[in-house]
């Protein structure tokens, strides 16, 4: 029986922190942003059992959603994240362009069968 996938926090912490070195700069400086003490950071980062409200406020801290801080911990973390950063600078006539091209293509019902 396969494991259920889980969401490795620290991963996710170290990805976020990584990817968003310029407005967080350090653990220290993300404490700051999220206004959390740094040992609760450090302790985060570090795989301890994190409440959901440290999660948010470091989330917060970034500038994202908790979702999306999550999203990092992923096994597939950089499709996620760069799907979002795609998306957001969408406008809706994009989505809505979007979604008349798919409706216009042709369905295969073979299903790759030969």
């Amino acid at each position: 029986m396969d494991k259920p996938l889980k969401t490795d926090i620290a991963a996710a912490l170290n990805r976020v922190l990584l990817t968003h070195k310029e407005r967080l700069r350090s653990k220290n400086h993300w404490a700051g942003l999220s206004k959390l003490p740094t040992t609760t950071v450090l302790d985060a980062f570090n795989g301890a059992n994190s409440t959901i409200d440290t999660l948010t406020k470091l989330a917060d801290g970034a500038g994202m959603s908790l979702a999306e801080l999550l999203a990092y911990g992923d096994p597939d973390w950089q499709i996620q994240v760069k799907t979002r950063q795609t998306f957001r600078s969408w406008s809706t006539e994009d989505f809505e362009a979007l979604i008349r091209l798919l409706e216009r293509r042709p369905v295969s019902h073979d299903c790759g069968a030969s």
